[in-house]
């Protein structure tokens, strides 16, 4: 080689060498290994501690939870004695025992009014109920009674309203009659009941406690949730049809007499208000489905409430069906708030303190809680602090018959 051509060579620059980028992340790592350790334990830690905290405090109502169903809350086992009488049978509430504030003040527990009525059409006004039993209950079969002005049909009471109204005005009617709902139909036995109760009373249609979304004749629902028309329905041809409207009534006259039809919720016709027959009891207020339900106003802790009610052979009110909670809503004012005898493990998991099985739930929300109230002018349950929070209470005991 020349010494131009050594001289060009040197002058050239030399093309650097490219690192894998595995030296890199080798090099990397040696470099900074405590670092990112360190990062990667506290952040584990972080984690930890915070899954450990909300675990905590999620458990906070479980541990009320087991106060209240262990050494607290003495449940009543006295039978009630008290036999079938026959004087009056009043379920207006007392006026002078019955406030019309709130169980719990706003700042303790909020009320929301807005939504989650018990029917699809109508918000009930819990502020108009009236006396159900006015001066003598009307006595049927066996122990069993009807209230006054209730007609005994299958083991059943219903009272004939021939006052045409829409279907919200009438199923506000029969609440007013102490948290009677309008009919219902389970079986054959009970459509053709409803023709026979209805001979004579020049009465065209009637408006049923049934509601329709589509044209399924299987999935209609009763008023409250209280079942579906999955086992029986007897519409007429061509029904439901949510064209015509997602209220049914009920067909008195002509050839169709006993079927179903579909109309307007707007429509105005007579209706068939329904109570469950009961055994009756003259000591009692508020006699309902063979129970006898005694309201305290008095604003008392659940433990307490539940020693008051066992005193007397009772114990802190349950609810057990739709009809139940539609009733309870009846027995105090509205915005009114009612500690229940149970606590929910979860939204469709309850436990009642007087042992009997949990066979409906009506939950909104356990935020506070999983002590249960009713909030009456919604009917939904809430979860509250029941060894902190008061509340009225009703005290709910099986009637005996003689």
């Amino acid at each position: 080689m020349s010494d131009i051509d050594e001289i060009q060579e040197l002058q050239e620059p030399s093309q650097p060498k490219t690192q894998p980028y595995s030296e890199k992340f080798k090099l990397f790592m040696t470099n900074h290994w405590k670092n990112i350790l360190i990062g990667g334990l506290a952040e584990i830690i972080i984690i930890v501690f915070a899954f450990m905290l909300t675990f905590i405090l999620a458990k906070q109502p479980a541990c009320e939870t087991g106060i209240v169903t262990t050494s607290i809350f003495h449940t009543s086992t006295l039978p009630s004695t008290l036999t079938y009488a026959s004087s009056s049978y009043s379920t207006k509430p007392d006026k002078s025992s019955i406030a019309t504030s709130t169980t719990l003040k706003p700042k303790t527990l909020p009320v929301t009014t807005t939504s989650n009525s018990l029917s699809t059409h109508t918000k009930l006004d819990t502020t108009s109920i009236s006396a159900t039993f006015a001066t003598m209950p009307t006595p049927v079969s066996g122990n069993l009674t009807c209230a006054s002005g209730f007609t005994y049909v299958g083991n059943k009471c219903w009272k004939l309203v021939t006052v045409q109204k829409n279907r919200a005005d009438a199923d506000q009617a029969c609440f007013s009659l102490g948290g009677s709902t309008l009919f219902s139909i389970r079986n054959d036995q009970d459509n053709q009941a409803v023709l026979e109760f209805l001979k004579d009373q020049h009465v065209e249609n009637l408006w049923t406690g049934l509601n329709c979304v589509g044209i399924n004749p299987f999935t209609c629902t009763w008023d409250v949730k209280s079942g579906t028309t999955s086992a029986y329905n007897n519409f007429a041809d061509g029904y439901p049809n949510n064209m015509a409207g997602g209220c049914i009534y009920y067909k008195t006259t002509g050839t169709q007499a006993g079927q179903w039809s579909s109309g307007s919720c707007n429509e105005i016709m007579s209706f068939v208000c329904e109570l469950p027959a009961t055994i009756y009891d003259s000591t009692c207020k508020y006699n309902y489905n063979n129970y006898c339900y005694t309201p305290y106003d008095q604003l008392q802790i659940s433990s307490d409430a539940q020693s008051i009610c066992a005193s007397s052979g009772s114990n802190l009110a349950t609810i057990h069906s739709a009809n139940e909670n539609r009733f309870f809503m009846g027995i105090f004012p509205s915005f009114s708030m009612i500690a229940l005898g149970g606590v929910a493990l979860s939204g469709d998991k309850v436990i009642w303190y007087d042992g009997t099985p949990s066979t409906y739930t009506n939950i909104r929300t356990l935020t506070r809680g999983n002590c249960i109230l009713l909030s009456n002018d919604v009917g939904r349950w809430d979860g509250y602090k029941c060894m902190i929070d008061r509340a009225k209470f009703i005290c709910k005991r099986r009637i005996i018959g003689k």
